[in-house]
């Protein structure tokens, strides 16, 4: 009976010490994010810009040329194929580091979407195209 009573609480502690040991790995992980934020911004950024500037040309850059404006619908279209794009320029590993860098996958993706739309309503391209329509 002692001996069973030992065993457990052995056991007990041996579950105790894992759960704080990956606690411990957790929390450096996360400080290393932290630590290193910059530099992951900066690859962040540096593919969110290229792949901008593909689906730029490959699909904003007629509306500029005709100076029309494209459709709601369209933007929305062309603002998805800029996430998958990023994450495909990013690769699957990297595409988890920053999803555990921003928390989760819905934080991730709101934040790849707005560096679009704002990009997207900073493109002096467009301003003009806009104001040629108002003439």
């Amino acid at each position: 009976m002692e001996l069973a009573i030992f065993l457990y609480g052995i056991l007990g502690i041996s579950v105790i010490s894992l759960i704080f040991y990956i606690k411990e790995l957790f929390d450096k992980k996360r400080m290393n994010y932290i630590n290193n934020y910059t530099n992951y911004i900066t690859i962040l950024n540096y593919h969110m810009e290229k792949a901008y500037d593909i689906i730029h040309k490959d699909n904003f850059l007629v509306y500029s040329l005709e100076g029309t404006k494209p459709s709601e619908e369209d933007i929305n279209k062309h603002s998805k194929e800029f996430a998958v794009l990023v994450m495909n320029m990013i690769g699957p590993m990297m595409e988890k580091e920053f999803i555990f860098l921003y928390g989760d996958e819905s934080s991730f993706y709101f934040n790849l979407l707005e560096f679009f739309n704002n990009k997207y309503e900073d493109d002096e391209i467009r301003k003009t195209a806009l104001n040629n329509i108002g003439n």
